[in-house]
């Protein structure tokens, strides 16, 4: 990340902007978590008990992170970068290799083991997670809840995004 974005993105005006918007993303993916809890129970089902475990996404590329509860009723929470209540893991890394790894389009491992994603926490719980990501075999578009109708877009669009994300990274 360039010192400037770096500049930004670690600013007071970027966290408290993203805090107060923090409704449209907790709404939209706490639809899309509930839209695949009735279209896939089998992929909650598989994380038994890392189902109810709260697992803190944390993009180090953001002031903010995402509280993630598969099973809550509210799934998804917006919270402040330094927010430090109890969870039972801490997944951290750019948010681009983030996305990559939840839709399946990069491989996790690899992530893990080069050190671009740091995990820590009940590592039972994240490997439940990562398993049953990668045998659910599931799209953006089914992460996003997009409709039948749109998945095909929601797919190309996103897996483009997330390959633009990381060739800029990369490069």
């Amino acid at each position: 990340m360039s010192p400037r974005l770096k500049r930004i993105v670690e600013s007071a005006a970027a966290e408290a902007a993203l805090m107060a918007l923090r409704a449209i993303p907790e709404a939209v993916l706490g639809t899309a978590i509930r839209r695949l809890r009735q279209r896939r129970p089998d992929v909650f089902e598989r994380l038994g008990t890392a189902a109810s475990a709260t697992v803190v996404l944390a993009p180090t590329d953001l002031p903010v992170l995402f509280r993630l509860t598969p099973d809550a009723e509210r799934p998804v929470r917006v919270a402040r970068r330094d927010d430090d209540r109890p969870s039972a893991a801490r997944i951290s890394g750019p948010l681009v290799l983030l996305l990559g790894v939840l839709d399946g389009g990069l491989d996790a491992d690899a992530a893990f083991f080069s050190r671009e994603i740091r995990v820590s926490g009940d590592t039972e719980t994240v490997v439940s997670l990562h398993n049953t990501l990668e045998a659910a075999a599931l799209s953006p578009s089914d992460l996003l809840g997009a409709p039948a109708w749109l998945r095909g877009v929601a797919d190309a669009a996103a897996r483009g995004a997330l390959s633009w994300g990381q060739a800029r990274r990369t490069s």
